[in-house]
């Protein structure tokens, strides 16, 4: 009986969790970006084979403290994107019109998958747009995503000019708002 319990220096329980994490599917043994979502919603021995932004540690202590705790103690690894790398996001999500709709945590994630090529898990169909319109691989956390690319415009409320980014437009001074563009 003691034989069965040592395997490899782990007990029974360490052998159980590893046959229960290599009986799921092979994609999760495949180091992946966590969205912020994952980071709530996925049993924390999922959480393991993550690459994050460290700007997702104060947006998870503010959403659930007991979590932020948790997962830094087990979850994933984090790292803090270059300046060069956000910028490749931010013209990634502006060609899209996506820009305006996304935080800067948002662009740290997006900027982290586009540098690294791992595959995007995220719910947030702009981040899931902006990927599918670079052609970078992504997957939904629990939602199944978006089946096409749209882009989108900022257009005055009040003249209905298009500018490229901003809160008010500097024609009228009406708030900007972000629509979809018609498909041809």
């Amino acid at each position: 009986m003691v034989a069965r319990q040592l395997i490899l220096g782990m007990t029974l329980s360490h052998c159980r969790r590893v046959g229960r994490l290599m009986s799921r599917p092979s994609f999760l043994a495949d180091m992946e970006v966590l969205d912020t979502a994952a980071l709530l919603s996925w049993p924390v021995d999922l959480l393991v084979n993550g690459l994050c932004a460290t700007s997702q540690l104060s947006e998870v202590q503010r959403l659930s403290p007991a979590r932020h705790l948790l997962i830094e103690s087990q979850g994933p690894r984090f790292e803090e994107p270059t300046s060069s790398d956000i910028e490749a996001a931010r013209a990634a999500s502006q060609l899209t019109g996506d820009l305006p709709g996304l935080s800067s945590v948002d662009i740290d994630v997006l900027a982290l998958a586009l540098s690294s090529g791992l595959v995007l898990v995220t719910d947030d169909y702009r981040m899931q747009n902006v990927c599918e319109s670079v052609n970078h691989p992504w997957r939904g956390v629990i939602q199944s995503g978006v089946r096409e690319v749209r882009n989108h415009s900022l257009i005055c409320t009040g003249c209905g000019a298009v500018h490229p980014q901003g809160d008010v437009c500097p024609d009228c001074g009406s708030k900007l708002k972000l629509k979809r563009e018609k498909s041809n």
